[in-house]
């Protein structure tokens, strides 16, 4: 298990383990099990949107003090501990305990637990203004629908405001099969979610495969 935790993310077929042949796998555990850098986390931390989506922090945090925030998906937590640099109250969730476990040993100052977006009970117990997804919706479509309706049902409750910032590449007809009937661009997320749209917009972040785009939107509940 030693040499297999020194595996690159070359070395991984991850598709075996997360989206294969049109189909979700969803094996996080075992992905973060085998490979000790999944989507080379460490190397994207100055990645355009995640900037953008630290940035809207600081705005929102200005306009409506919203200072607690919980990022789903946080894998070993990089974003998680570079809002928390920052001063807001910061906690990473993940699916995987492996990857929980490594955010813990990675940034000792931040807080990170084991959970789903389903797990919404468990996530409102923190009072977040501000719920991050990054690139993790294709992961979550079968929740997506539930997490909606409770995180405007919980906003309703709320006398603060509540934010969505949401980051998710898309990629190009024909080269994503699975997911395509719930939306393949920016326009047919935006018509899912049919939030209140404060920005959103696209970019085109890989050179070598123009046709991904990374889009994102911020909006409130």
């Amino acid at each position: 298990m030693a040499d297999r935790m020194k595996c690159t993310f070359e070395d991984v077929r991850y598709q075996d383990y997360v989206i294969k042949d049109g189909k979700l796998i969803g094996d996080f555990e075992g992905l973060y099990s085998v490979c000790a850098d999944p989507w080379k986390q460490s190397e994207h931390l100055n990645e355009s949107r995640r900037i953008l989506a630290i940035n809207w922090c600081q705005r929102l945090r200005k306009l409506s003090g919203s200072t607690n925030i919980i990022e789903l998906g946080c894998g070993y937590g990089y974003l998680t501990q570079s809002l928390r640099d920052l001063s807001f109250c910061s906690v990473g969730v993940d699916i995987s305990r492996t990857a929980v476990q490594k955010a813990r040993a990675l940034n000792p100052g931040s807080v990170f637990i084991e959970a789903t977006i389903s797990d919404f009970d468990l996530l409102e117990r923190f009072d977040p203004d501000v719920f991050l997804m990054e690139e993790i919706t294709w992961y979550v479509l079968e929740e997506l629908d539930l997490f909606i309706e409770r995180l405007k049902k919980y906003s309703a409750g709320r006398s603060n405001p509540t934010y969505l910032i949401h980051l998710l590449t898309t990629y190009a007809p024909g080269v994503q099969k699975y997911g395509t009937d719930s939306f393949t661009n920016l326009d047919e997320i935006l018509s899912y979610f049919d939030l209140d749209f404060i920005e959103y917009g696209i970019i085109s972040q890989n050179a070598v495969d123009p046709q991904s785009k990374g889009t994102y939107f911020i909006a409130r509940i």
